[in-house]
């Protein structure tokens, strides 16, 4: 029999609001079966409660997800707007995270407001796709409101479409979300956009899911990644290729401080994996940013990054263990509580990066959802391991990698 688990923050349960009636719940499901997958979890996120306005779906890649959407349709409500992504693992309150197939958060009561639209055709308009994926923010009349991403793996600039979406959004406006992910094939990730009547199943699109809601809402962001060794020197740079650190050839350099030579790039896709897990730390104000070393080119020694690195700039190389990731998720949420100030929340959205969760393997991915829980007590989460972080606020940088973003509701 499937295993079923959901979360109750009712009005009876300390912290939920009793005014507004304004409610999240979370569920999921282990069934392999698509269908039965989508209603068992999205039962146990409604959870009978009434008005259920927005649920989202994270759905493992293998999913039968015409099946799935169906299943999620049969238990969301006549009024419900359903949106979501593919990913690589759910994520989800409680239970055993590497048995779940799908994870739904459900919103719902009065005072919240839901609007999704979809950027399409997106190679060469990211950021015309970015600002229309934006658009439904226009729509609400709340004083606060956050906008979520879902973005397919496969499409190139993932920088130029947040870049849209918060030319349109405005800085006043928190973005979040991640981008969708498969089993690490990088082959076909999907978005889903619609209502109880009809869902899209999409790929090569950006979902927008603009919330709006009487209460504050806060965004948290954290890593727990820390340097290893002294700070290079970024002495040649453009767009997002690293010449020189030091002024040595870049690659070279990188590879040293990881032990290497170039001979390990030669027949063998390993060594894209294990850069992923060695990942550069670049100094900003607010903290070291995390950029992914996405190759390394011997035709003039550069090292590609996911996001570039001003000339003159700091960078360390990067490590960490289970008990740095899990304190880095717990802080991600310590933070979104935390800019909510006085009010109490009702629930958090996290999206975690699928590299970290290679890192924490299944005991520290166990142990990351236990210790969120641990810390906030009653207070129901969920989300989803991503190929890249979205978190933008008052202008700081909108794409993140190996990073936890989250997000509280009051």
């Amino acid at each position: 029999m499937a295993d079923l688990m959901q979360d109750h923050l009712n009005l009876d349960q300390p912290g939920a609001d009793r005014v507004e009636g304004r409610w999240f719940g979370v569920g999921s499901s282990t069934d392999s079966d698509g269908f039965t997958a989508g209603a068992q979890a999205t039962a146990a996120a409604v959870a009978d409660r009434p008005d259920a306005g927005l649920v989202l779906v994270f759905a493992r890649e293998y999913m039968d997800m015409t099946a799935l959407i169906e299943g999620v349709r049969a238990h969301a409500g006549p009024a419900t707007k359903i949106a979501g992504c593919s990913t690589v693992e759910p994520m989800a309150t409680s239970g055993e995270p590497a048995d779940f197939s799908v994870s739904v958060v459900a919103f719902g009561g009065d005072g919240f407001g839901y609007e999704i639209a979809v950027g399409r055709d997106v190679p060469g308009n990211e950021r015309a796709a970015g600002g229309e994926a934006a658009s439904g923010l226009a729509l609400l009349d709340h004083p606060h409101k956050v906008l979520l991403l879902f973005v397919d793996a496969l499409l190139d600039d993932n920088v130029e479409i947040v870049r849209g979406a918060y030319g349109t959004a405005g800085a006043a406006v928190p973005l979040i979300g991640g981008v969708a992910s498969d089993n690490w094939q990088f082959e076909r990730t999907c978005q889903f956009a619609g209502d109880s009547n009809g869902v899209e199943i999409l790929s090569g699109t950006v979902v927008g899911v603009a919330i709006g809601s009487p209460a504050p809402v806060g965004l948290g962001v954290a890593h727990g990644w820390r340097r290893s060794g002294d700070p290079m020197v970024v002495t040649d740079s453009e767009g997002l290729k690293v010449f020189e650190f030091d002024n040595e050839p870049a690659m070279d350099v990188f590879l040293g401080r990881m032990g290497l030579d170039r001979s390990v790039l030669e027949g063998s896709d390993s060594f894209r994996l294990r850069a992923l897990e060695c990942p550069l730390g670049v100094a900003t104000r607010s903290g070291d940013e995390i950029r992914v070393i996405q190759g390394l080119d011997p035709s003039d020694g550069s090292v590609l990054v996911s996001a570039g690195i001003p000339q003159g700039g700091l960078a360390w190389v990067m490590e960490g263990d289970v008990e740095s990731l899990v304190a880095g998720a717990t802080a991600s949420c310590a933070d979104a509580v935390r800019t909510l100030g006085d009010a109490t929340p009702i629930g958090l959205l996290t999206f975690d990066c699928a590299v970290r969760r290679r890192e924490l393997g299944p005991v520290g991915v166990h142990r990351e959802i236990a210790e969120i829980g641990r810390a906030f007590p009653g207070i129901p989460f969920g989300g989803f391991y991503s190929y890249g972080e979205i978190a933008r606020y008052r202008g700081a940088n909108g794409m993140h990698h190996l990073t936890m973003v989250s997000l509280a509701f009051a």
